[in-house]
């Protein structure tokens, strides 16, 4: 069951990040469908690892353009990605360490968080890269 759909609306014009964008969702939907089959926690452990990591070098490549190209939002942008990746190695230590109950509320969290980020805060890069050249 897919809880976030790529459609038009998550697009920020830059097509590296479209598709890493659309490489997340893919991970969260991985991730949602293994606790909905209320796989093991290994399984749903790794999901969140991997969406974890794939996120952070993520992020790293969006920062490294903002910083190129004098991004006016780049240490606000830059917040919210700390604030994410701190959000979810804790979600990760939680499941690793057994509390599989907080699977639902981490579920609801990423899809929330990656909706409002990807389709507000992303999209604000959009002028500044596509000026730049990064479509």
């Amino acid at each position: 069951m897919e809880i976030i759909k790529w459609d038009k609306t998550f697009s920020v014009n830059v097509l590296r990040f479209d598709e890493e964008h659309k490489s997340i969702i893919l991970v969260i939907n991985r991730l949602n469908a293994a606790i909905q089959k209320n796989d093991e926690r290994e399984n749903v452990s790794d999901a969140l690892n991997a969406m974890t990591l794939y996120a952070i070098s993520h992020f790293k490549t969006e920062e490294d353009y903002m910083t190129r190209f004098g991004y006016p939002e780049y240490e606000l942008h830059k917040e919210e990605h700390r604030e994410f990746t701190r959000t979810t190695i804790g979600f990760c230590e939680s499941v690793t360490n057994g509390n599989y109950n907080i699977a639902y509320d981490l579920v609801e969290y990423l899809n929330h968080w990656l909706t409002n980020h990807i389709q507000g805060t992303d999209k604000k890069y959009t002028e500044c890269f596509n000026k730049n050249g990064i479509y």
